[in-house]
C-alpha cells in the first residue's frame, strides 16, 4: 500500500485522541479485561494508528480497543499513560488509505467479528467496486472471495443495534442475519429474544427461520405472529429449563407444527417405549428409521460381560413378543 503522505512515529497526548470518532473503526463493546492486564504488565506492544484532524485532535484509524484500555489505565497511573506512541497520518491522507490501514492492521492480529466484517465491507464499497471488494478484500476479512458473500454482508450491515450486538458476539450467523434483514422490522423484533436467549448453531438458526417462514406462509400470516404463539413463549421463558433445553423444546415444537404427522409418530413411538420400559433404558436404546421413512429400526445394546448380554437379549426377546412392540414397529 502506498500512502499519499509519510507515516510519522510520535508520542500523542491521550486526551487529544477522539475515542468517539468512528469514521474508520467499528465500536467494539467486548471485555477489555485481558487487554488491560497485558498492557498493565508489559505496556503497549502495537502502537495505534491515528489521523490528524483540522481541529487539532486525532481520529483513530486502528487500535481503538488499545486506546480505550489506555484511557482506563490512565485513570490509575497518569504518569505512564497520559502520552502514547502512535503511527500518525496527516489530515490529507485519503479515507480509502485509512480504511486499508484498519483492514490490514486487524487482519494480521485479531481478525473481525461478523458485525465488523459487514461494516468494513460496506465502507470499502464507498471507494471500490463490488468485484474488487469481493475478490481482493473479503479474504482479509477472513471470508471467501464471493460476490454472494458480499451481498449477504451488505444485508447484515443494515440491521438494527440489537442484532449488531448479536453479530459482534457471535450469537447470530451470517446466513441467519441476512435472512432476518429481509423481514419487516416488527417480525425481526419478534425473533430477537429467540436468538439472544437460545444457543442455536448456524444450521439450527437457518432451520428455525425456514420453519417460521413456512408456517407463516401456510397460515397466511406473518413470522412475528408465529413467534408470538403462547406455546413458543412458554418454552422460551421457562425458568426450569437450561438455555440448551429451552432451545431443544422450541425446536421440537416448531418441527411438530411444520410436520404434524411426523411429530405424532414420534410422540406415539416415545409413549410406546415408555410402556415397554425402554424409554431412558440405561443399557438398551431403540431408534426408529429416520423420519419413519424406511423399514429398518436401530437397536443398541451396552453390556459388560456375557451374562449381562444374555439377560438383555432375553428381555428384548420377551418384549418383542408383545403386541405393543409390534404396534411400535408399524408406526
Amino acid at each position: 500500500m502506498t500512502l499519499a503522505a509519510p507515516i510519522l512515529f510520535q508520542e500523542i497526548p491521550l486526551a487529544a485522541v477522539d475515542l468517539e470518532d468512528h469514521t474508520f473503526v467499528v465500536p467494539d463493546g467486548s471485555d477489555l479485561t485481558r487487554l488491560l492486564a497485558s498492557m498493565g504488565e508489559v505496556g503497549l506492544l502495537a502502537p495505534p494508528w491515528l489521523r490528524a484532524r483540522a481541529d487539532g485532535r486525532w481520529q483513530v484509524v486502528a487500535g481503538l480497543k488499545r486506546l480505550k484500555a489506555a484511557a482506563q489505565l490512565d485513570k490509575k497511573d497518569k504518569k505512564s499513560w497520559e502520552r502514547l506512541p502512535a503511527r500518525t497520518l496527516p489530515a490529507s491522507t485519503p479515507e480509502s488509505h485509512c480504511l486499508l490501514v484498519g483492514l490490514y492492521d486487524n487482519a494480521f492480529t485479531r481478525g473481525f467479528n461478523l458485525w465488523e466484517q459487514a461494516t468494513m465491507a460496506r465502507r470499502l464499497l464507498d471507494h471500490w467496486d463490488r468485484a474488487t471488494v469481493a475478490g481482493k478484500f473479503l479474504p482479509y476479512l477472513g471470508l471467501p472471495a464471493s460476490k454472494a458473500h458480499l451481498e449477504r454482508l451488505l444485508q447484515v450491515s443494515a440491521l438494527e443495534p440489537p442484532f449488531q450486538e448479536l453479530c459482534a458476539r457471535g450469537r447470530l450467523a451470517l446466513t441467519a442475519a441476512a435472512s432476518l434483514s429481509q423481514w419487516p422490522w416488527a417480525d425481526r423484533a419478534a425473533a430477537l429474544s429467540f436468538f439472544a436467549g437460545l444457543p442455536f448453531s448456524q444450521s439450527k438458526q437457518e432451520q428455525f427461520l425456514e420453519d417460521v417462514e413456512l408456517l407463516a406462509w401456510r397460515g397466511n400470516t406473518s413470522p412475528g405472529m408465529i413467534l408470538s404463539r403462547k406455546q413458543l413463549r412458554q418454552h422460551l421463558d421457562d425458568p426450569a429449563l437450561t438455555p440448551v433445553e429451552r432451545a431443544e423444546a422450541v425446536r421440537r415444537l416448531m418441527r411438530g407444527w411444520v410436520n404434524p404427522r411426523l411429530n405424532a409418530a414420534l410422540t406415539a413411538f416415545q409413549q410406546a417405549l415408555g410402556r415397554l420400559g425402554l424409554k431412558g433404558h440405561p443399557r438398551v436404546r431403540l431408534q426408529p428409521p429416520p423420519a419413519f421413512e424406511g423399514p429398518d429400526f436401530h437397536l443398541e445394546i451396552k453390556f459388560r460381560d456375557p451374562p449381562e448380554l444374555q439377560g438383555l437379549l432375553a428381555e428384548i426377546a420377551r418384549l418383542s413378543a408383545q403386541e405393543e412392540f409390534s404396534d411400535l414397529t408399524r408406526l
